[in-house]
């Protein structure tokens, strides 16, 4: 059976980038140990704008463009992803486990979106003619991703109606007896599915409201990269 091209340490480099393998320590030392609300310097009842407030604050300083250490980074925007979902954050403060896995998933997603709007901005400036030198791009993102939270959220309202109405008929086609009711089940399947499309929306929501913070913090897109490449 042929050898992996992964296998053995010398090949770790040419497979997995340096600040990967970085991120794989830290994130070990981060299930027994990791406080995200100490990282952030807020308490455990803060609200999101305060985890946001909290988060423009010290990432800025932490940035290790602007002569941070690239390890405090890390953790400060671990500590932001984690606190900024709600499963992730419910998890941690009843069982002190961190799901590293999801948290590094949905730090990918961010960054995905954030690619994908900076290549649709240099689309739409290129075939418009703009002198792409001049071009501000964090700006043309952030009104990309605006617009997209915007949808998302749009689409999430629409499916919490659908879900209450299907409860609505639900109710009103209940049977008296324990007899099965084809009708009732078909319901129940559709229940279902628009609840896993409503998580699925506010999931996107929450990737593009956590972009849109991204953003706001540099002020280049050099910044912007720079932080992308060295945070998980």
């Amino acid at each position: 059976m042929p050898s992996s091209p992964c296998t053995g340490r010398a090949a770790a480099d040419r497979c997995f980038p340096a600040s990967f393998v970085a991120i794989d320590l830290l994130s070990a030392r981060i299930m027994t140990g990791f406080d995200p609300y100490l990282a952030l310097g807020i308490g455990r009842g803060a609200d999101a704008g305060a985890i946001k407030a909290a988060y423009r604050l010290r990432v800025r300083t932490a940035h290790p463009d602007r002569g941070g250490n690239a390890e405090d980074f890390i953790a400060i925007v671990k500590a932001f992803g984690l606190l900024s979902d709600p499963e992730l954050r419910r998890l941690f403060d009843e069982t002190g486990i961190i799901d590293v896995e999801s948290l590094q998933a949905f730090r990918k997603d961010v960054t995905t979106v954030l690619a994908d709007m900076f290549d649709a901005a240099v689309q739409s400036a290129v075939s418009s003619g703009l002198p792409l030198a001049k071009v501000d791009f964090i700006k043309l993102m952030m009104a990309a991703v605006a617009k997209g939270a915007g949808e998302a959220q749009a689409d999430a309202r629409r499916v919490d109606g659908e879900i209450e109405a299907l409860g609505g008929l639900a109710k009103r086609i209940h049977r008296n007896d324990e007899r099965p009711n084809i009708f009732a089940d078909r319901l129940t399947a559709q229940v279902a599915a628009k609840t896993e499309q409503r998580a699925t929306l506010r999931r996107r929501l929450m990737v593009f409201e956590t972009a849109g913070v991204e953003l706001g913090n540099y002020e280049s897109e050099v910044e912007l990269i720079s932080a992308l490449d060295v945070a998980p």
